[in-house]
């Protein structure tokens, strides 16, 4: 299995798609940077704003990456081919989530980085958000994305192929939001630990604020407190969940024919 993720962790370095979109990013963020005069903001003013399209971001690139590093060699039959020289499915299956998890977190760890530190030394970290509670959101944002990640390799060993899997992370991520805003606003269901997806909304939602005054000029301040009973359930589901869905798709991995 060591090799396998070795060599899945070596063609995602080279893959020209992966790369692209992570140029797609970049431009983003800078252009969001420049656009909406954040040059000034400090780090933390900028992690409540950011934080907010990192939301949606997240699934996205979580899908796109699991997508490519899962589903790439199953469309060309390369984990055929490891089958047929002695690699069990476990190695075959397993390798690659692990590649994917592993891919996962260090780009959002870079992205997230990037957030913190690019204003916070242009302008330092201020007094929007405190850094102890900016450090609590991005701890439960880690077990989200194995839960995301669990979810996206599943799928993609059943859709046995990484452009209809990539399709449909981007379609259905983006059709999850809108559901999830409807449910919220025609039907009144709050939607939290149920769904990665509306665990990550309400974990970076920093859309409760309230105005404060420092050092001669008014700031943002965030009112974004993490109740105990909810990351505790978050936790709970990102785990439990997330097993579910890794531990189903390679049930079903299992049972199919080489083809």
């Amino acid at each position: 299995m060591t090799n396998i993720i070795k060599e899945m962790l070596r063609q995602t370095r080279r893959d020209k798609l992966l790369w692209l979109g992570a140029v797609y990013i970049v431009v983003m963020f800078a252009t969001m940077f420049i656009d909406n005069g954040l040059t000034s903001d400090t780090g933390s003013g900028f992690f409540g704003f950011a934080m907010q399209s990192m939301s949606i971001m997240t699934p996205l690139i979580l899908g796109t990456m699991a997508a490519r590093i899962c589903g790439a060699d199953l469309r060309d039959k390369t984990a055929n081919y490891e089958l047929l020289f002695g690699k069990k499915r476990g190695e075959v299956y397993f390798g690659r989530f692990i590649a994917a998890l592993i891919a996962g977190f260090a780009v959002m760890t870079v992205i997230f980085a990037v957030i913190i530190v690019l204003p916070t030394s242009l302008n330092g970290w201020g007094a929007s958000l405190t850094a102890r509670n900016a450090a609590a959101h991005l701890a439960l944002v880690y077990p989200i994305i194995f839960r995301l990640v669990c979810f996206f390799t599943a799928f993609t060993f059943l859709c046995r192929n990484d452009i209809i899997a990539f399709v449909a992370a981007v379609v259905g991520t983006l059709m999850m939001f809108v559901f999830i805003f409807a449910m919220a606003q025609l039907a009144d269901i709050e939607l939290t630990w149920h769904l990665a997806v509306s665990d990550l909304m309400q974990l970076m939602d920093f859309s409760n604020t309230t105005q404060g005054f420092l050092d001669g000029r008014d700031i943002t301040v965030f009112k974004a407190p993490i109740e105990t009973a909810a990351a505790v359930r978050s936790l709970i589901a990102s785990f439990g969940i997330g097993s579910f869905w890794l531990f189903g798709g390679y049930m079903l991995y299992r049972k199919r024919d080489i083809s």
